[in-house]
């Protein structure tokens, strides 16, 4: 992988609905090019996928974290089993504390328990120890893998606006697949390419789309992603230290939780050996910090677009 292709997977992870023709003029290479290097990505598993990523408050939905050791027997039926529930987002297998890390989505905590319930009845002689929290917030800095940092979002201002059936569709074939073009959707919702295009922008505007992004295999770019929960024993320090996880060139996302004092974050380096420094380093400016656990990404095999439950 070269300079080329770093940039184009960069541009494509800023907005992945952008023209082949305005990707080859970002990347300084002609159409042709840009749409072999492209495909070579995709081909090489570089690419996993296209992903839409939906404000799911708007649409009227919640989710939790959950994290579980499985036994080691059972780890590949229960992979499969997660990547066929219409209500579960991004999936990782985790080494460390725990074998897995999911998202569960649902529009109520009820629905979410019994979600969770329905998991943990399923695999209750094999699930030995888990972790079922409540998302607060959640940012992504994915633009660091290619030494990127990303454009600080702008209060926008939304326009009042309500889904209806086609919206829904097109918002669902969009979270398959970002890139795919108006010709397509407008097949699906019947409608002109035109119309389409003018729903996916009131879409934008109404705020129920947050962006178009990348869903990328990191172990091809040569990077190792760590999740760390720590807690900071000062709170008076917690906004400082998390507006210092935000500028941190290797930090990759932070996630809160509703209710818990810890908070987990994304540490991606080049050397496991890496991840001592980079700990060390954030203890020293906040030496109020304790980490609480720290586990091995070795491999997301569901992205974080929405499942399908929340297009029902």
């Amino acid at each position: 992988m070269d300079e080329k292709d770093k940039r184009l997977l960069y541009e494509l992870m800023q907005d992945s609905r952008i023209s082949l023709t305005q990707l080859a003029k970002k990347i300084q290479v002609s159409r042709e090019v840009a749409t072999y290097r492209l495909n070579k990505l995709k081909k090489e598993g570089v690419i996993l996928g296209f992903v839409t990523e939906l404000n799911l408050h708007k649409l009227g939905f919640i989710g939790a974290a959950v994290f579980v050791n499985v036994k080691a027997t059972q780890q590949g039926a229960f992979k499969a089993f997660l990547q066929r529930l219409p209500f579960v987002s991004w999936v990782a297998e985790l080494s460390g504390v725990w074998n897995f890390g999911f998202s569960l989505i649902g529009k109520t905590n009820h629905e979410l328990d019994e979600k969770f319930s329905y998991i943990y009845t399923t695999f209750k002689q094999d699930i030995l120890d888990h972790r079922f929290t409540l998302h607060r917030k959640s940012l992504f800095f994915y633009e660091k893998y290619f030494n990127k940092t990303a454009t600080p979002s702008k209060k926008k201002k939304y326009i009042d606006y309500t889904l209806d059936k086609k919206d829904k569709i097109l918002l669902k074939e969009l979270a398959r697949d970002s890139r795919m073009e108006s010709v397509a959707l407008a097949q699906k919702v019947s409608l002109t390419a035109p119309a389409v295009a003018q729903r996916i922008r009131r879409l934008e505007h109404g705020g129920f789309i947050e962006k178009y992004s990348l869903f990328v295999d990191i172990t091809r770019l040569g990077l190792f992603q760590y999740s760390i929960f720590m807690v900071n024993k000062s709170m008076d320090e917690k906004e400082k230290l998390l507006s210092f996880l935000r500028q941190h060139s290797n930090v990759s996302f932070i996630a809160e939780y509703v209710g818990d004092p810890f908070f987990e974050f994304g540490v991606f380096v080049k050397d496991p050996y890496q991840l001592r420094e980079q700990l060390q380093a954030i203890e020293e400016v906040f030496p109020n910090n304790r980490i609480m656990e720290i586990s091995l990404f070795q491999k997301e095999f569901v992205s974080v677009g929405p499942p399908s439950c929340v297009f029902e």
